[in-house]
C-alpha cells in the first residue's frame, strides 16, 4: 500500500483481517480511545474510516458505496429533476465541488438533512466492512479528513451492537 503525503509517520497497527476481525479491531479503537485513520483493503473493496478520541467521525467505501444523489433520490428528499440539475452543475465544475453542497445551495435541502443522509452512508460503511473476512488494515495516528468532509459523532460500541444484530438477522434470512 503506497503512503500518501498525509501518511508520512506510517502505519502505526496493522494486520490481517482473517487474524484478526474488524469488530475487534474497532472494540479496540473504542478502548483505547485512539484518533487516527484506519483504512481496509480488501480484493473487492477499500474503506477508510476517521476516528477522534474513539469515536467515528467519518467513514466511507472507495467502492460499491451508494452515491449520495442516489440515497436522496430514493429517500424521496429530491427529486430526479433536481438531481439532474445539480449533477450537471457538479459535472461543469469539474466535479471538484461536492454534489451535497450543490443540493444545499440550491435551496432543495436544509445542511442538516443533507448531515444525516450522509451519517447515514458512514454508517452503511461500517457495517459492509464488518462482514468482510479477508484483507488488511492499516492504522494511521492522528490522520483527520479533510475540512470539507462533514463529520458524524458515532459511538463505536453501539455500532458493533446494531452491526452484530444486522449480521445475525441476515444469517437468520439466509436459513430461511
Amino acid at each position: 500500500m503506497k503512503l500518501d503525503s498525509r501518511h508520512k509517520s506510517g502505519v502505526s497497527l496493522q494486520g490481517n483481517i482473517a487474524s484478526i476481525e474488524l469488530n475487534n479491531i474497532f472494540q479496540f479503537f473504542d478502548y483505547a480511545t485512539v484518533s487516527g485513520e484506519l483504512r481496509v483493503v480488501a480484493d473487492h473493496n477499500n474503506a477508510s474510516f476517521f476516528f477522534q478520541k474513539g469515536i467515528l467521525i467519518f467513514g466511507a467505501l472507495s467502492r460499491n458505496q451508494k452515491r449520495i444523489g442516489d440515497l436522496l433520490l430514493e429517500s424521496g428528499l429530491i427529486n430526479a429533476v433536481q438531481l439532474t440539475q445539480c449533477l450537471k452543475i457538479h459535472n461543469q465544475h469539474g466535479m471538484r465541488r461536492r454534489l451535497g453542497d450543490i443540493i444545499v445551495r440550491k435551496g432543495f435541502l436544509k445542511f442538516e438533512t443533507l448531515a444525516e443522509v450522509l451519517k447515514l452512508q458512514a454508517r452503511e460503511a461500517f457495517f459492509e466492512t464488518l462482514s468482510w473476512k479477508r484483507g488488511m488494515f492499516f492504522f494511521y495516528t492522528n490522520q483527520y479528513p479533510s475540512q470539507e468532509e462533514i463529520l458524524i459523532n458515532e459511538r463505536i460500541d453501539h455500532l458493533l451492537l446494531e452491526g452484530i444484530v444486522r449480521m445475525d438477522n441476515s444469517d437468520l434470512i439466509e436459513k430461511i
